[in-house]
């Protein structure tokens, strides 16, 4: 049996600790001497690297200042060429206008903007038709306001946008005003007076058993106006056939001592303020019922009108409407209302292929369009009649998804005009298959030559001078290729800072001419400051070059890194300047971005940063022939692309997103 171990005396037990405190406090003191050690060598480090990183940006500066005064003169030569086509092309359009002998003034012209709505507030007008032709020259003026508003915010002039929109918003203001004020004009036109003679002279009149029809239409407006003046039990439907508009009365409707208008716009009035991610297709229907004016009667030989406000103007009745007495505010309906049937033929073509159009009415309190309440909606494209039922009344439209085309599938610009040609095709594929989309940018301006769909017939193969008009008429069919910041988060995208992506735009626009471009995969994940894309140089211009759209998919599907068919990433670095990179396509990672305080920074090639893109490609030499090839037809070639590779080709993969709130969405491996 092992002996007892002998029991510790409290000395011993003290002297342990004092020990163990000893080492403990040693310990802390290494560790804490280790810490600041570690700390002054990363001090020291960091000391060394900002030393560094401001000899490597000074230097770089340096270089970049002297790359951009070598350069001042040939850029400026190219702007100055670009203001002057831009000043041809707003010349052609004022003899173009002369020629016309349109009575309408330039949208720029202030003086004749005011002259002109002085005559036209002032006209007298005989019957409805009249009304609406002055209201088709006032969608004219909205159309042109809304065009050049798009072409200031690619240039960036705020004061002409403000004044567009304001345009916009005075012009359909005097519409609505002017519709409103003959409206009331005809519900005057009872049985007795003058103003019955007059609505039966009309040409565009109808009265049956059903009640009394008004009806007219231009190209852009269609009116009709039905006065229940019989107030039938059996009445089921009014039809303005010449419209291609019919409605289901409600019972509540057909004994009501109303009026129900009808009207169709072109255009969609909610585009920039809704906001949902939803666009009208096919114009907007507005339906209102108007309550009537009390009847005139006769006495001794005269004819007694009582003046009311409703002489005047016209006074809109919810639906259902509430009984006499009751607060419009606060009333709610016993039972559930019959809806409305309404059935509107839209212009053909009007609900794209790949789409999922639906009814619905505009929510004037939440600024959105709403199917709350709507049933039906669907439309067969051969006839383009769109039936559905509604429980209100309001503004109605076949609506769609606002970014339905993004993201975009793919993208490139290539030229196409031979060497010195200064032609050049962009294309892009978008989310939908059946909407890949071609412009050819030719001396004389930009085309859409694809997608071969009767929708955009009317567009498809028509020269624009600019590009901005292009956009604003595919905008108004329901091709939407100028989204706004709003719709980055509905398509799923971040945002490239403005200044950069405009940059960005710039330099592949100089190179549109002699280069394949595409986009990147990985320029998603590179942040708001950096911009991806890829180019090859075309060489074998004496072979036809190989522009096609086979061999654009062919080269840049094998990333060739030699040779005459040699692609090649570039990098924008934020406003500073533009680099090549390590960025292709088949590579397995995704780049790291080059850092300042690298001690390689300046020796790697890539990465290595550059003013400009000409600079970067062999620096003043590859500007003249840039120059050459741009400059050997109109500039109107180089401001088409920079707009459009601005506002179209990239915006889906963000390398050139477009900064107007717009608006110009791909795949995670695009």
């Amino acid at each position: 049996m092992a002996p007892k171990k002998a029991k510790k005396t409290k000395q011993q037990l003290e002297e342990e600790r004092k020990q163990a405190e000893e080492a403990a406090r040693l310990a802390q003191e290494e560790q804490l001497r280790l810490e600041a050690q570690e700390q002054a060598r990363q001090a020291a480090e960091e000391e060394k690297r900002q030393q560094l990183i401001q000899v490597q940006t000074e230097q770089e500066d340096a270089r970049l200042a002297s790359e951009r005064e070598q350069l001042v003169e040939a850029f400026a030569a190219l702007d100055a060429k670009c203001a002057q086509e831009r000043q041809l092309q707003r010349e052609a359009e004022s003899w173009e206008r002369t020629l016309q002998c349109s009575p309408l003034p330039d949208i720029s012209d202030a003086p004749g903007l005011h002259a002109y709505f002085a005559e036209a507030t002032s006209r007298q007008h005989k019957d409805i038709t009249s009304v609406l032709h002055t209201c088709q020259e006032y969608c004219t003026l909205i159309r042109q306001s809304q065009q050049q508003r798009l072409a200031a915010l690619q240039t960036g002039d705020e004061n002409l946008q403000q004044h567009c929109q304001k345009c916009v918003q005075q012009w359909r203001g005097v519409m609505n005003d002017a519709i409103d004020a003959y409206t009331a004009c005809i519900l005057q036109c009872d049985k007795f007076g003058a103003e019955r003679l007059i609505l039966q002279n009309m040409e565009d009149y109808q009265e049956d058993a059903s009640g009394i029809q008004v009806f007219s239409q231009t190209s852009s407006l269609k009116y009709g106006l039905w006065i229940n003046t019989t107030k039938n039990p059996r009445l089921k439907a009014v039809e303005f056939p010449q419209l291609g508009i019919s409605l289901e009365i409600p019972k509540l409707i057909a004994l009501a001592s109303v009026a129900v208008r009808v009207q169709w716009r072109e255009s969609d009035e909610h585009l920039e303020e809704c906001t949902t991610n939803l666009m009208a297709m096919g114009g907007v229907l507005h339906l209102d019922i108007l309550s009537l004016p009390m009847p005139a009667c006769q006495s001794n030989g005269w004819t007694l009108r009582a003046v009311t406000p409703d002489t005047q103007f016209i006074h809109r009745l919810a639906y259902p409407m509430p009984p006499a007495g009751a607060d419009p505010e606060t009333w709610v309906p016993e039972e559930e209302p019959q809806p409305i049937g309404i059935s509107i033929a839209l212009p053909h073509g009007s609900i794209l292929p790949g789409t999922s159009p639906q009814a619905a009415f505009w929510d004037g309190k939440a600024q959105a369009w709403s199917t709350e309440g709507m049933s039906g909606g669907n439309s067969s494209d051969a006839s383009g009649v769109v039936a559905f039922h509604s429980k209100t009344v309001g503004r109605f439209a076949v609506v769609s998804e606002r970014t339905g085309l993004l993201p975009y599938q793919e993208w490139h610009v290539r030229p196409t005009g031979g060497q010195f040609g200064a032609e050049a095709t962009v294309a892009i594929q978008t989310s939908n298959p059946e909407m890949a989309l071609g412009f050819q940018v030719t001396k004389q301006g930009i085309q859409l030559v694809e997608p071969r769909i009767r929708r955009l017939d009317s567009v498809r193969g028509r020269t624009f001078s600019a590009a901005s008009a292009l956009l604003f008429e595919l905008m108004q069919l329901g091709v939407y290729l100028v989204p706004q910041l709003r719709d980055a988060g509905p398509a799923g995208l971040g945002l490239k800072a403005p200044e950069v992506a405009r940059a960005m735009c710039d330099d592949v626009a100089l190179l549109a001419s002699t280069h394949l471009i595409t986009g990147s995969r990985w320029n998603k994940q590179m942040g708001p400051e950096v911009c991806l894309c890829r180019i090859s140089k075309v060489v074998d211009w004496t072979e036809g070059g190989r522009t096609e759209a086979a061999h654009v998919k062919r080269i840049f599907s094998r990333e060739h890194s030699s040779g005459p068919h040699q692609v090649s990433a570039l990098m924008r670095r934020g406003v500073k300047g533009v680099a090549f990179a390590d960025a292709l396509d088949k590579n397995k990672d995704c780049p790291a971005v080059p850092e300042y305080g690298m001690p390689e920074y300046d020796s790697k090639p890539l990465g290595r940063l550059y003013a400009s893109m000409p600079a970067l490609l062999s620096s003043t030499a590859a500007l003249q022939e840039v120059a050459e090839d741009t400059g050997s037809a109109p500039e109107a070639v180089l401001i088409c692309l920079t707009f459009l590779v601005y506002s179209i080709a990239d915006t889906a993969k963000e390398a050139f997103y477009e900064k107007f709130q717009s608006v110009p969405r791909a795949p995670e491996n695009v």
